[in-house]
């Protein structure tokens, strides 16, 4: 099996503590179904990108809206027992220290693989991962009165990151007049490894 990466070595001692185990190891657990409505949404966020990105489709992805309809009832309460342990593996990655995020919502793709330092990554121009960059690209253009003019408002985001929030000429999101990138292919990579390492961890308990 492949190694565990540093970053979980360093908090194995907090691990072995009573106080995280059971909770974490019962996170651990839950990671194969929670991984079900991840990849989902993950798969969403690829799709944004790549269409927000393909300039040589300027219409085409806004000429037909999605109008499915709402999901049964069991599909909702499985959503809603999902959406309740990923908040709760959320806080817990929170609360070890290996996680962050600048989206006023849970960040599926940072849970799915163990923790982002998503805020950090921001503040220092690394890039940020597959869901916060669906959530930058997800704004709104509202109009301001009679003047003809419209303000950008990034609703994912609360005030602190909204109000250093802005495009440039090309329409593209900066923050603090930087350009918000995707991660890197490598940073990718080894986000998914990390997912791969965290099912396999899960499965043996």
């Amino acid at each position: 099996m492949t190694a565990v990466p540093h970053l979980w070595l360093s908090v194995l001692p907090q691990l072995r503590s009573a106080k995280f185990h059971t909770s974490f190891c019962t996170g651990l657990l839950t990671m194969g179904r929670v991984a079900v409505v991840v990849s989902g949404l993950v798969l969403f966020a690829a799709g944004f990108v790549c269409g927000h990105l393909d300039s040589a489709l300027p219409s085409m992805l806004n000429a037909e809206q999605d109008e499915s309809g709402i999901l049964p009832s069991d599909a909702i309460t499985a959503y809603a027992k999902t959406r309740k342990t990923v908040m709760d593996l959320n806080d817990m990655l929170i609360a070890l220290g290996l996680s962050t995020s600048s989206t006023s919502d849970v960040n599926y793709f940072s849970v799915s693989v163990g923790g982002i330092n998503v805020q950090r990554d921001l503040e220092e121009g690394r890039g940020v991962d597959p869901e916060t960059f669906a959530a930058l690209y997800a704004f709104e253009d509202q109009e301001l009165g009679t003047t003809g003019k419209k303000e950008r408002i990034f609703k994912r985001f609360g005030v602190e990151v909204s109000q250093h929030l802005d495009s440039d000429e090309s329409g593209r999101v900066r923050y603090k007049k930087k350009v918000v990138q995707l991660y890197s292919t490598e940073r990718l990579n080894q986000l998914f490894e990390r997912r791969d390492q965290l099912q396999i961890l899960s499965s043996n308990k």
